[in-house]
């Protein structure tokens, strides 16, 4: 086996910073892990790459670097990055450590779990890393890791207290091997004895499973929480809230009885792997690859590409060729008869909550009519969203909560190109719940990649609050942004006053918008006919 690890960010770019005196300087603990880890890897008989950037100037150049490093070094079986969190610094609060991976999931929920087990640290598990750079870049299998959070007073404690524990764990997990500890301590302080392993879920008989629901506490809803893919939650092994929402998606999503109780048949399928079963096949929105590129060119080559939107300058890049992608895939979707875009694309009505009627006289002065059902009325709401988001987020489709306001609960927090928030959902039932549904099971593309280019996102940005079904919905909004863009369409025609913009009249209604909305109309018009499911 062999292994390449690295530190995260640079020596000059540094990452996070806890407050003094207890806080923790990220890059520091970064290269501290890492060396510690790549010394019990090689003592387990792993050969073992180890690099630290201490050159970098900047962010960009940081990843390049690093990712670089990685793909230079030969075959090799394991890219691993280690980080620190940083997410509002609290004297009270544990926030626990994660593991993030695309292909590696079962790895990164191991390492988050042994390190909790290790440590005492909250496991909050293993986490998709398809927006994080260096996932998406490395040419081998990659996990990063992030141990704790600089800027929590009980992390940092924990993880002072049992450092040499959390290194072997990490070291354990990646090799699969049982590591002896130094007779030093490696610079980790008096530790205690160390913790058992933690064993897989699965390692306990499925007959020996009781029947839990909500209000139910302990060991099997902890192993219940750690079995749900994609689990939005903290793994506390209290069967609130949260977790009866993702049991209720989880049997959505396998086929069964949606009760929001783990019986039998809930059990079985956590223990078999049961494949997720599709609701009943939306539409196909999927673009070509020859599709996406004339409608990319079809934005980049339009007025509204170079256009100054007042007050924040000229889009990214990836706004408008992002939205044109966007908009030609609701437009496929309409054709199937998608509810959500037929909401979306109804005439418009004499409602205050409806954006295509508070923005009327806007519209008319456009001759752009929205008195009838159809991909006319979506074009003309897509012009709308494209200035919409320009204003409340300069286009950034990364864009993180407003950091100026407290709303960081998870149904309150604002995410995205547009802002929006899961409360938003209760003005568009169902269509809103199930659109993510659908996204959450990858079953619509987000063009991630296209509404990224000339966007820079920081840590902060990728950062989610709360649990649970709003965070969720925070980290669509972020990482799938077409998804982004047909929810806000959603609420702007049924609850815009969501929108300070809107409601403000601060959104700019452009008709070069609607002209390359209508250029990239026609090009689907011309191209084959989707069929209707």
């Amino acid at each position: 086996m062999k292994v390449v690890i690295s530190a995260g960010h640079s020596e000059k770019v540094r990452g996070a910073a806890g407050p003094e005196p207890w806080g923790l300087d990220e890059f520091d603990q970064n290269v501290r892990v890492v060396e510690r880890v790549t010394h019990y890897l090689r003592k387990a008989g792993v050969e073992t790459i180890s690099y630290v950037d201490r050159v970098s100037d900047d962010k960009d150049e940081n990843l390049a670097r690093l990712v670089d490093f990685h793909n230079s070094q030969g075959v090799h079986d394991l890219d691993v990055s280690i980080h620190f969190n940083s997410n509002g610094t609290t004297e009270t609060e544990g926030r626990g450590t994660e593991c993030y991976a695309i292909s590696q999931m079962e790895l990164a929920e191991d390492i988050a779990a042994s390190i909790a087990m290790a440590s005492g640290l909250k496991d909050r598990g293993g986490k998709d890393g398809g927006h994080l750079y260096f996932c998406r870049h490395t040419e081998a299998a990659s996990v990063l890791v992030e141990v704790a959070f600089v800027n929590s007073k009980p992390d940092c404690t924990l993880y002072q207290d049992h450092f040499e524990d959390i290194a072997i764990a990490i070291a354990e997990t990646i090799s699969g091997e049982e590591i002896d500890e130094d007779d030093d301590d490696g610079g980790g302080g008096q530790r205690p004895d160390r913790p058992e392993r933690p064993d897989r879920p699965e390692s306990v008989p499925i007959e020996d499973r009781p029947t839990l629901r909500k209000g139910d506490e302990g060991q099997h809803v902890l192993d219940m929480q750690r079995m749900i893919p994609q689990f939005s939650g903290e793994f506390d092994g209290d069967f609130g809230q949260t977790t009866y929402e993702n049991v209720v998606r989880y049997q959505r999503s396998r086929g069964l009885d949606a009760d929001g109780i783990c019986g039998p048949q809930t059990w079985d399928a956590l223990y078999t792997h049961k494949l997720p079963i599709p609701p009943p096949a939306p539409p196909p929105g999927a673009l070509t690859a020859i599709e996406q590129e004339a409608i990319m060119n079809i934005a980049n080559d339009s007025a509204i590409a170079n256009y100054s939107w007042k007050d924040r300058g000229v889009a990214p890049t990836g706004w408008t060729q992002g939205m044109a992608l966007a908009f030609a895939m609701s437009w496929k979707k309409l054709q199937a008869g998608h509810p959500a875009l037929i909401e979306m694309s109804k005439a418009r009505t004499d409602s205050d909550k409806d954006a295509l009627n508070l923005y009327r006289e806007d519209f008319d002065d456009l001759d752009m009519s929205n008195e009838s059902d159809g991909a006319d009325t979506l074009r003309h709401l897509y012009a709308l969203m494209l200035g919409h988001g320009m204003r409340e987020s300069s286009g950034q489709h990364c864009c993180g909560r407003d950091q100026s306001a407290d709303n960081v609960q998870s149904d309150t927090c604002e995410a995205g190109a547009f802002q929006t928030s899961y409360n938003a959902s209760n003005a568009s039932e169902p269509e809103f719940d199930n659109l993510m549904d659908e996204f959450l099971e990858g079953l619509h593309p987000g063009y991630l990649d296209e509404f990224s280019e000339g966007v820079s996102c920081s840590s902060e940005d990728w950062d989610n609050y709360g649990s649970g079904r709003g965070e969720q919905f925070q980290r669509l909004c972020k990482e799938e942004p077409a998804f982004s863009a047909e929810t806000c369409g959603l609420t702007l025609r049924n609850l815009c006053n969501h929108y300070g913009p809107i409601i403000r009249h601060e959104t700019q209604l452009r008709a070069d918008a609607d002209e390359m909305f209508g250029t990239v109309q026609s090009f689907m018009e011309q191209s084959e006919t989707p069929e209707v499911a």
